[in-house]
């Protein structure tokens, strides 16, 4: 399939007064319509940079130092910051975290949808009304025409998530970024909000992009995974690929660290902590966590390598 997003070795860094930190570090990855790529690791890896680095959103003082990204062809990073807005909630939308600090407490529901169809669509006031009903009724709200109403405290936390959704999806994007959208939802709204996005990502051919902590989320939901850790991809594949046969030992780590139905055992931890990146290091970053470090990993940054159609992996060991 086509690539509809094409990031090529993206770089984002952050100029502080402290030092450099190389937050995201020539990242590469693709998304075709309708599929979902998830991208995980744990926090302080750079999930959530890359996703404000594809929206071009970093914050001070950070800056997008080299790479491309191109959305169906079209050079995002070359753009002058007026055209940008315009794809920003158009083209491409993001859920972000948390609904209650996204929503803005003193608005109404329903002008907050309306106001992103007349900012995009150029829709009048009553049609903006009329088309954020649909939508609610899209996401699965019942009887929109009073949640319109309804100020984000009078909702729970499903029926803000399903809002935050709704705007999301009210201009039709080609890329929808799903940073952690199922954070601090119970397991049944959890599963409720993930049916929702996928049957919307088929109905409508969206590449999606989900940004997660939560491996039991990318096995059900996504068709291709990358593992970040300390700014880098250090594996990508297939779902199968990676919980059958995980090549890196920070994967391996990650899959180790889920609790097993009838598990007596203590759970197992990844030792250690992320490392400065402040500092400069020669060789893998992952190299003081890593249970088997061979001879080059304390002086040269490994690469991604292809083992087998689509499964990447960065790690000396192969």
């Amino acid at each position: 399939m086509p690539a509809r997003l094409t990031v090529e070795n993206l770089s984002s860094y952050f100029f502080t007064r402290a030092g450099l930190v190389k937050a995201v570090d020539d990242v590469s990855f693709r998304i075709a319509g309708g599929e979902t790529l998830a991208l995980v690791g744990e926090s302080g890896c750079g999930k959530s940079m890359t996703a404000l680095s594809l929206l071009r959103l970093l914050p001070e003082p950070g800056r997008i130092v080299g790479g491309e990204i191109r959305l169906d062809g079209k050079d995002l990073l070359r753009l002058p910051q007026i055209e940008m807005r315009r794809i920003r909630g158009n083209q491409i939308s993001m859920i972000f975290q948390e609904p209650m600090t996204s929503l803005n407490p003193v608005l109404r529901v329903g002008d907050q949808i309306a106001e992103v169809l007349r900012l995009h669509q150029g829709d009048s006031p009553q049609q903006a009304l009329e088309q954020a009903a649909e939508l609610l009724l899209q996401v699965g709200i019942s009887d929109p025409g009073r949640r319109l109403r309804d100020y984000p405290h009078q909702l729970s936390g499903g029926q803000r998530q399903r809002v935050m959704i709704a705007m999301a999806l009210a201009c039709d994007p080609q890329l929808l970024i799903a940073d952690e959208p199922t954070t601090a939802l119970d397991v049944t709204v959890q599963a409720q909000i993930m049916d929702l996005l996928a049957g919307l990502k088929e109905e409508r051919r969206m590449a999606t992009l989900l940004i997660t902590h939560d491996l039991g989320i990318v096995a059900s939901n996504a068709d291709r995974v990358a593992v970040m850790y300390a700014g880098q991809i250090v594996e990508t594949g297939s779902v199968p690929q990676l919980f059958d046969n995980p090549l890196h030992p920070y994967t391996q780590g990650l899959l180790d660290c889920i609790p097993r139905l009838g598990q007596k055992e203590a759970l197992a931890a990844i030792s250690g902590q992320l490392p400065n990146l402040r500092l400069h290091q020669d060789g893998c970053l992952f190299i003081d966590r890593c249970p088997g470090p061979c001879t080059p990993c304390g002086n040269q940054m490994p690469q991604l390598e292809e083992l087998e159609s689509g499964h990447w992996v960065r790690c000396w060991r192969y």
